[in-house]
Formats: C-alpha cells, sequence, structure tokens
C-alpha cells in the first residue's frame, strides 16, 4: 500500500503547487484513484486461475453448460491408437457417462491417460472425473485446483499400500464453489493412480442411482430391508472422529 498512498500524496503536492496554473488538476487526480483499485482483486483471481494446468480442458468442457457436439474418438485417434489428436467423444456409452479425449496440449501433466468422464444430464454437463498419477502427481493436481477455486475446505494425508508393500503418503482434499464440489484422492488399491471429481449436484444424483443399478443388478434376489440389514451389521460402530473408509465420500 506505501507506493499507492505515496503516489496519491505526491499528486495532490503537485496539485497544490500548480493550483493557480492548473486548478482542475487537484480535483480530477482524487475521485480517478478510487475505482482504478477496484478491480485489482477480480483480475489477480482471474490471472491465477488462467494459470492452472486444468484451465485449457474446464474452457472447453465447462460444468454447467451443455456439453459441446464433439467428434467421434475413432476420427482423432493417432496412428498408434494411444492418443487423440483433438476433443472428441467415445460414442459408445449409456449417455449417462460419456469417455471424453482430451488432446495432449489442453490436457494437464499430471493427467493419466487421454480420456476424462463426463457426467451428462439431458445433455448438460453437470460433472468431469479427471484420472491422475495419484500419489505421484497430488501436490501439483492440487495446486492446479487451488488456483481456480482457493484453499481447500478439507484436506488431510492418508498412509495407503502401494503394489509392493510400501507405504505411500497420499492427499485427500475437497474444494467447495457452490454449487461444485471438487474432490482429489488416491485410490486405495494402487495409490499411484487418482482422480479429481467435479461435480454438480445432478452428477452426485445420477451418480446414486447408478450405484443402486448396478447394486439391484448384482443382488437381484436380495430385499431392500434385508440388504440394509446386512450393511448395518457389517459396518464397525462408529468412533470418535472417524475418517472415510472410502475415498471420494466424504
Amino acid at each position: 500500500m506505501k507506493f499507492p498512498v505515496a503516489g496519491l500524496a505526491l499528486a495532490g503536492l503537485l496539485g497544490a503547487a500548480g493550483a493557480n496554473a492548473a486548478p482542475a488538476a487537484t480535483p480530477a487526480a482524487t475521485p480517478a484513484s478510487a475505482p482504478a483499485g477496484r478491480p485489482a482483486a477480480p483480475v489477480a483471481a482471474r490471472a491465477q486461475a488462467e494459470n492452472s494446468a486444468l484451465s485449457p480442458l474446464l474452457a472447453m468442457l465447462e460444468i454447467g453448460n451443455p456439453l459441446p457436439a464433439l467428434p467421434d474418438c475413432a476420427d482423432k485417434r493417432t496412428p498408434d491408437g494411444r492418443d487423440v489428436t483433438g476433443f472428441c467423444v467415445e460414442l459408445k456409452g449409456d449417455g449417462l457417462m460419456r469417455q471424453v479425449g482430451v488432446p495432449r496440449a489442453q490436457r494437464p501433466a499430471f493427467m493419466d491417460g487421454p480420456y476424462v468422464v463426463a457426467f451428462v444430464d439431458r445433455n448438460a454437463l453437470v460433472g468431469l472425473v479427471v484420472p491422475t498419477a495419484g500419489a505421484n502427481s497430488q501436490q501439483a493436481a492440487a495446486d492446479s485446483i487451488s488456483a481456480l477455486y482457493g484453499k481447500p475446505f478439507r484436506q488431510e494425508q492418508e498412509d495407503m499400500p502401494d503394489k509392493s508393500g510400501k507405504t505411500v503418503k497420499t492427499l485427500h482434499a475437497g474444494w467447495m464453489h457452490k454449487p461444485l464440489t471438487v474432490e482429489l484422492y488416491a485410490m486405495p488399491e494402487d495409490p499411484s493412480t487418482g482422480t479429481i471429481e467435479m461435480l454438480l449436484p445432478q452428477a452426485r444424483a445420477l451418480m446414486a442411482d447408478k450405484d443402486a443399478e448396478v447394486d439391484k443388478q448384482l443382488n437381484p434376489a436380495s430385499a431392500p430391508a434385508a440388504r440394509s440389514g446386512k450393511t448395518a451389521a457389517a459396518r464397525p460402530a462408529p468412533k470418535a472422529a472417524p475418517k472415510p473408509e472410502k475415498p471420494g465420500s466424504w
């Protein structure tokens, strides 16, 4: 704040010294300085968001807007079939979850593979799941999310065994940008893989419906009461300060 205050004081002194030569200088300088400082915070926030590695991806796939009309990924694959040359969508799918190809130039370095999963509700994009390299890229992923949405409302470290049995410290964090919720976590079965969930409430409802549908297919003969009783019996008694057993279930 020293430089702006000093600048205003100097302008006032110059205006007073030259009042006879330029009487309009003093009143013009004071009001002009006030509005100039107002957009500083939004501009800074916008610049920070533009520095996020997720910005190019989210500029194309804007959550809350219609899913863009994208070409079939069959027409956008590289000759070896391992990558895509432009944004595209896999036409196969149930309509609720769509696999969207992201070209290398638009995807963050911490993203694992060329595809994200888009949740679609009547053509509206209501959620994205971005695969990550888990513990190997978690700090870069967290920094990119924070550049967009500020500090996480919750953050903790979780110890997970990797495939060799070695304990790995993983990051589990959540951000809120109402109505959007964002969650970063590593997969317990393989902490070298992870995910960023960016979901509107509609996406969470769709996920719950999908889980119920899968559960019904896996347990067609089980009555709801029996299933709930079995779940209650299997669930341990709550502890004083329980941690979420399943990442992504905050």
